[in-house]
């Protein structure tokens, strides 16, 4: 009954926008949806250590070396967050207490610098850039945002007289938005001062509130999206508070979450949720419309989500990626998805369309062939 209910949803959604699971065979790519559904994202790469970066360093020499030590493989232990910020991927490591730092096109894996005394990590589950490149990191057993330098040099900490579990942040020209989950709230800081200024999100008489609300994006018009673990929504909000938009509950069907996490929005107002108890991250429309979803579990290396917590997606860097895609696809954004488990500690996808493929400019899905032979005939 299981398999008969996934093989629906399969088919169903392929319907909705581009599908929803994808088929490798032993030499092609990975794409979602699976064939003869046009393609709409395509596994590109996995990071689990330096060498999937660096690449292997031989481990032949005649003499010790002073940089002996930068030649060891750093491993991502147990990530929960990722973002990107000019060019580079930034992890949140629960498990080895740091964020680390990698440039794709450089070949660089790199610990932050200014992880130590008053700046060490303790359990970093998210982070977020300011306009003049600082850095705020949520850390759910330090109990507040630590904040560093462009350079990565540690500043101060926010919050520690709040008492709160920040697990998420987001930052504008002036304030800090912070997810507390011990109080199922959004409290706002003074981004420079850390000074606490409002705080939103909860329930009124006439407004549905957060409930156990778990991370937090910020849209290129500054509005708010929050993932809520106990009721399954996601909520949207403008920076005074107000609830815009709710869509989405807990349970099995379309547009629906198990465990809601990670989100991101990109530039063309596409919601992006990680959900680590279906496996797979889910895409909406700015109107909540379920579009797609893809990485269910499954044999293929690209088809396999192992509790996946974090989204990001970037424009940055497009022209390395399109390198890895399939010759046929055309990349329009990088998508990068952690999992607390498995090999791929770090998956990056391309979401993109078949060269040849007509996008619907005012939703950017691909238009049906039957509607662009309708259009030729009619012309």
């Amino acid at each position: 009954m299981q398999q008969y209910r996934r093989a629906v949803m399969l088919l169903i959604s392929a319907m909705v926008f581009s599908g929803c699971s994808g088929a490798k065979t032993a030499t092609g790519p990975v794409f979602f949806p699976m064939a003869p559904n046009p393609p709409r994202v395509q596994y590109l790469m996995k990071v689990s250590n330096s060498e999937d970066i660096e690449g292997k360093k031989s481990s032949f020499t005649l003499f010790a070396r002073k940089d002996q030590k930068d030649d060891q493989v750093r491993h991502i232990i147990k990530p929960y967050g990722v973002t990107t910020h000019k060019g580079r991927i930034f992890i949140c490591d629960t498990g080895g207490g740091t964020i680390s730092i990698i440039d794709p096109v450089a070949k660089t894996f790199l610990p932050l610098k200014g992880n130590f005394s008053t700046g060490k990590l303790r359990k970093p589950v998210n982070l977020a850039f300011g306009n003049d490149g600082t850095m705020y990191v949520a850390d759910v057993e330090r109990k507040e945002v630590l904040v560093y330098d462009p350079e990565g040099n540690f500043k101060t900490a926010f919050g520690k007289d709040l008492e709160m579990k920040p697990t998420d942040v987001a930052v504008d020209d002036k304030f800090l938005y912070v997810i507390d989950m011990a109080h199922s709230e959004i409290k706002v800081l003074d981004s420079k001062s850390g000074k606490l200024l409002n705080q939103i999100g909860k329930r009124t008489e006439t407004t549905d509130g957060l409930a156990l609300p778990s991370n937090l994006a910020m849209d290129g018009k500054g509005f708010l999206y929050v993932t809520n673990t106990l009721s399954g929504k996601v909520m949207k909000f403008d920076r005074d508070g107000h609830l815009l938009q709710s869509f989405g509950k807990l349970g099995d069907g379309f547009g629906q979450f198990g465990r809601p996490k990670g989100i991101t929005v990109d530039d063309a107002g596409r919601i992006y949720v990680a959900d680590s108890a279906h496996q797979n991250v889910q895409l909406f429309n700015e109107k909540g419309r379920l579009l797609m979803f893809f990485g269910d579990p499954g044999s293929a290396p690209g088809g396999t989500m192992n509790l996946p917590t974090s989204v990001a997606v970037s424009k940055e860097n497009l022209d390395f990626y399109q390198k890895m895609a399939d010759p046929s696809f055309e990349l329009e954004n990088v998508i990068f998805v952690i999992n607390q488990y498995g090999s791929n500690k770090l998956s990056v996808y391309g979401l993109g369309h078949r060269k040849g493929d007509e996008l619907d400019p005012a939703t950017g899905d691909i238009k049906a062939k039957e509607q662009q032979s309708s259009a030729d005939t009619k012309k």
